[in-house]
């Protein structure tokens, strides 16, 4: 329950903060100009976008994980790079003052493996020695980190890669004993998917070495983590490899290329995967698509590797690396056939017809299963019997007739009272019988219908966020107000302070009502941008069934 709040909180908070931020920047001329040398795009575009994501996940961390304390290894290794970051975007710093930082990074994340018992390696099953370990992890976590870095070339990149590591991350410690490897994994989810919508071509703000070195050190230590609890606490360093494979492949590659030509390995240059893909006239978003597409089964050959069969995996791995290192060749050939390039244009139409699918088939089906549910609520055994709850009903009477009255003299209604309908109603029904009794499925193990819920609207809420722009057809009005984000706020504070405080339990059922009542509120506000002539009806019925739940329980 608590991965879930996680997930769509921190990505809600991104949502958020991010334009606001974007438009700080932007004032104070911390922008990225573009050059016809190396970069990519043509308009100044606001930087440093990692202080959002560094600053979401390490608030949630520390407010969600009451042991905090004992990663600080962690903490300070990521404040560092993330201090790092900061200076190279305002300053371009040396590489030789980047490199020193990286280094110290790398040494606090080896004391961190080490402490939690994550520092056991071997290689295609062989145990490795911790001397040899030692200096092998420094250069493979100060290699991984510079190749977050320099994969930070295109729009949406970084944090799709991220997403990607985030999400195998999160599989592999589900179920591991471990709480902090899940919850760093999730923040990693929900902090990409927000940033995602302001950072996918065109992108209105940057990651900058402040997001693409925090968000290497994020995903670098979920997925040794992860990996290390997925087989009882040996990281298998090729399995690890395989994983990061992309990038890794990619910097070792140009850095070679830099001194064959004798070069410094550490300057930049336009010979990155990403910049390979893109001189073959292929689209800012098919570029981007074709690494994560390389990415996700590069993860997939791992998993095979890891689970399957080790000996099969390695040879797909070479094969995929043969393929990675050839693809200026390999793109040569796949654009000379006609019958290839169809597919590209296929993927090219594929955003606009999941929005189609998702507008006219997805969320009409969810919407009807919520409003079935709340039906069966509404009629269902009602253990509530309080006469006091008349003075309700004289409120939600008074609200309508204040919303009447705004709605005659300044055509405005306020949605915030659809959110204080949703509270009485869920309030009212009482049905923490219904929300709470387990049932046994696959993979969660038990589920209630609670985590169910939130499990149903939560990816419709991230989906109309991520493509709001090709669902709505007045993109420029904003859907989610000042007044939102406050309810936000309030929601997951008080959330928190009763999960941790360990007062009764009736205060964690109602924490649980505000959660689900600012739920169907979005779902509420998503159809309304969707449909915009269901307002009214919707908005009304959010009375009506409040109306019907209090007269139940009153004259019953």
């Amino acid at each position: 329950m608590l991965f879930l709040i996680s997930v769509f909180f921190s990505f809600i908070a991104v949502v958020f903060a991010t334009p606001l931020f974007a438009n700080l920047l932007s004032s104070l001329e911390i922008v990225d100009h573009p050059d016809s040398n190396r970069k990519i795009h043509s308009q100044p575009t606001p930087r440093m976008g990692g202080v959002i994501i560094y600053s979401v996940v390490i608030l949630f961390l520390i407010f969600l994980f009451p042991f905090i304390y004992e990663f600080k290894f962690f903490l300070i290794g990521s404040l560092i790079l993330f201090i790092l970051g900061v200076a190279d975007d305002l300053w371009n710093l040396k590489w030789s003052v980047k490199f020193t930082g990286q280094g110290i990074a790398a040494l606090l994340l080896m004391l961190y493996l080490i402490k939690h018992n994550y520092f056991q390696f071997n290689f295609i099953g062989i145990s490795i020695s911790p001397f040899i370990a030692l200096p092998l992890m420094f250069f493979f976590i100060v290699g991984t980190l510079n190749a977050f870095n320099l994969l930070d070339g295109m729009d949406g990149l970084v944090s799709g890669f991220s997403l990607i590591i985030g999400s195998l991350s999160f599989l592999l410690s589900f179920n591991s004993e471990s709480f902090f490897v899940p919850l760093l994994s999730i923040l990693i989810i929900g902090t990409t998917l927000g940033f995602l919508k302001f950072n996918g071509n065109p992108a209105s703000i940057f990651l900058g070495d402040s997001g693409s070195l925090v968000l290497g050190y994020f995903c670098l230590t979920a997925l040794l983590s992860s990996a290390s609890e997925a087989s009882n606490h040996t990281i298998d360093l090729v399995f690890v490899g395989m994983v990061l494979s992309v990038p890794l492949l990619d910097t070792l590659r140009v850095m070679l290329c830099r001194i064959i030509k004798g070069k410094n390995p550490f300057l930049p240059d336009k010979n990155h995967l990403h910049h390979i893909i893109y001189s073959k006239k292929i689209r800012h978003k098919t570029t981007v698509f074709i690494i994560l597409a390389l990415t996700i089964i590069s993860v997939l050959i791992a998993l095979y590797y890891k689970f399957s069969s080790a000996i099969a995996g390695i040879s797909l791995f070479i094969l995929f690396s043969i393929i990675l290192l050839s693809i200026n060749k390999l793109l040569d050939f796949i654009l000379k056939k006609e019958n290839l390039l169809l597919y590209g244009r296929i993927i090219k139409s594929l955003p606009n017809k999941m929005a189609v699918v998702f507008k006219f088939y997805i969320l009409p089906i969810v919407t009807f299963l919520i409003f079935s549910f709340l039906t069966y609520l509404l009629f269902s055994r009602v253990s509530l019997n309080d006469k006091r709850m008349l003075y309700l009903l004289l409120f939600n009477f008074l609200t309508m007739a204040y919303i009447f009255i705004n709605l005659k003299s300044k055509n405005y209604i306020s949605d915030f009272f659809v959110f204080v309908n949703f509270v009485m109603f869920f309030y009212t029904t009482d049905a923490r019988e219904i929300f709470y009794r387990l049932y046994q499925v696959p993979i969660f193990n038990f589920i209630n219908l609670n985590q169910l819920f939130i499990i149903l609207v939560v990816p419709v809420i991230i989906f109309y966020f991520l493509f709001r722009d090709k669902l709505v057809d007045n993109y420029k009005e904003e859907t989610l107000a000042g007044v939102d984000l406050i309810l936000a706020l309030a929601i997951v504070s008080n959330y928190l302070f009763i999960k941790f405080s360990g007062i009764a339990q009736e205060y964690y059922f109602f924490a649980d009502i505000l959660i689900r009542s600012f739920l169907v509120y979005l779902l509420y506000k998503i159809i309304v941008g969707c449909f915009p002539k269901l307002r009214f009806q919707l908005y009304f019925t959010s009375y009506i069934i409040v109306i019907i739940a209090l007269l139940r329980i009153i004259v019953l």
